[in-house]
């Protein structure tokens, strides 16, 4: 008998992990001994294996097998996330590549290209549990959009419903115009970039003064609703009861004071477009202020922009800069370095944009999951995290749930 020089982990991980399976030693059938079952965070159908996956796989593994050793009718169920937004992302491209346009189709038309799409390049990530070994149930495997886990969604959100924990209404939520759809604030993805920084005088209605702001998204001074200063900014306190003149569109705006205002960013005065800012639309709900939706969900400027009807925001941007220079609005553009939001999925940059969503009532949620782990009920290692923890438990908003696509459950 030769021995190989080398040893040969995947021969001898196929080998077993087949014995395994073969035997049923990772089968569950309820019985008189006590139940230990976890249910798999479900990755994204379409997904592969990252790091993170593996650590909390393997974790998963070490508990359901020691259950297994203790006596335990050890039960660790797979499964996949149907990923909704990247999912139908890829199918988009795929159809657009075949010439075919999603508004052309039926939802039960694109769904039949959605699960074809899913069988072919679906459960790769699954195939990879197994080869790290995962001793999962592989006969109780599940995906979201079957038809009993389908149920089971819908019966929660109605549960959630009756109980005032689910509701609808129109707030700031974070668009994706690529994927025309709203998004959680947990699927976007912050980034350093270089922008520019416009400073843009604005006239003063019935005088020569100018006003100047500084802004990275200049085609937003479309759907401006006023000009806010700080109070105690003695450089604009002759300003109070004034009214500003919009470039280039002529709106007459008023001039408010609020202390949300930095003295010390830019000019020290804010432009507010309560539509397409959070924080301007919670200065814009303080103040009583007009709100001016300058965007279709496509990231096409609409009618209410008065110019630029039907172009890219981008492009715009880039237009608007001349036009604003050519009429002796732009003072000056300087190199500004900032964080913008881009989606998790298709990578657009994210558009704050007032939209008719359902939202998940987080507050019953997040007391308790916070008192549990500020009473040490549950601990953090390290414990330096216990505090960023309580932040994110603090300052959590509510869910927005829903979303504009055809691929997952239907509310």
């Amino acid at each position: 008998m030769s021995i190989p020089k080398t040893y040969s982990p995947t021969e001898s991980e196929n080998k077993w992990y087949k014995h395994w399976l073969e035997k049923g030693y990772f089968n569950s059938t309820p019985d008189e001994r006590e139940a230990y079952t976890i249910v798999i965070p479900p990755p994204n159908v379409t997904g592969v294996l990252h790091m993170g996956h593996m650590l909390n796989n393997t974790l998963q593994d070490v508990m359901i097998r020691r259950a297994r050793m203790q006596g335990f009718n050890a039960c660790w169920v797979p499964g996949t996330d149907h990923a909704s937004i990247a999912t139908e992302a890829k199918v988009v491209q795929k159809l657009a590549s075949e010439g075919i346009e999603k508004n052309n189709l039926t939802r039960k038309e694109f769904l039949s290209h959605a699960f074809e799409w899913k069988d072919k390049h679906g459960g790769i990530i699954l195939e990879q549990l197994k080869k790290l070994g995962a001793s999962c149930d592989w006969d109780r495997t599940k995906f979201t959009m079957d038809d009993d886990m389908s149920e089971s969604v819908i019966k929660v959100f109605v549960d959630l419903y009756n109980k005032g924990l689910m509701y609808r209404g129109v707030r700031m939520v974070n668009w994706d115009p690529s994927a025309q759809t709203a998004l959680s604030d947990e699927e976007v993805i912050h980034k350093e970039v270089n922008s520019k920084l416009y400073h843009i005088a604005y006239s003063i209605e019935g005088s020569d003064e100018k006003l100047t702001i500084a802004t990275t998204r200049p085609e937003t001074i479309l759907g401006d609703s006023a000009i806010c200063v700080n109070p105690n900014d003695e450089r604009y306190t002759n300003l109070k009861g004034k009214k500003a003149i919009v470039p280039l569109v002529n709106r007459v705006i008023p001039i408010i004071f609020d202390e949300y205002v930095d003295m010390e960013f830019g000019t020290g005065a804010l432009k507010i477009t309560p539509a397409h800012d959070i924080n301007d639309y919670q200065l814009g709900d303080k103040h009583g202020l007009e709100t001016i939706d300058i965007l279709k969900d496509d990231g096409t400027l609409s009618k209410n922009a008065q110019l630029y009807i039907g172009k890219d925001r981008f492009e715009v941007r880039k237009e608007i800069a001349v036009d604003l220079k050519k009429e002796g609005f732009l003072v000056k553009t300087e190199e500004y370095q900032n964080k913008v939001g881009f989606s998790e999925r298709t990578d657009a940059v994210i558009e704050p944009k007032l939209s008719m969503q359902w939202f998940c009532k987080m507050e019953k949620f997040s007391k308790p999951a916070l008192d549990h782990v500020m009473n040490d009920d549950i601990q953090f290692h390290p414990a330096k995290f216990k505090n960023t923890y309580r932040y994110w438990m603090e300052n959590i908003k509510d869910w927005c749930v829903s979303r504009q696509l055809w691929w997952g459950q239907q509310i």
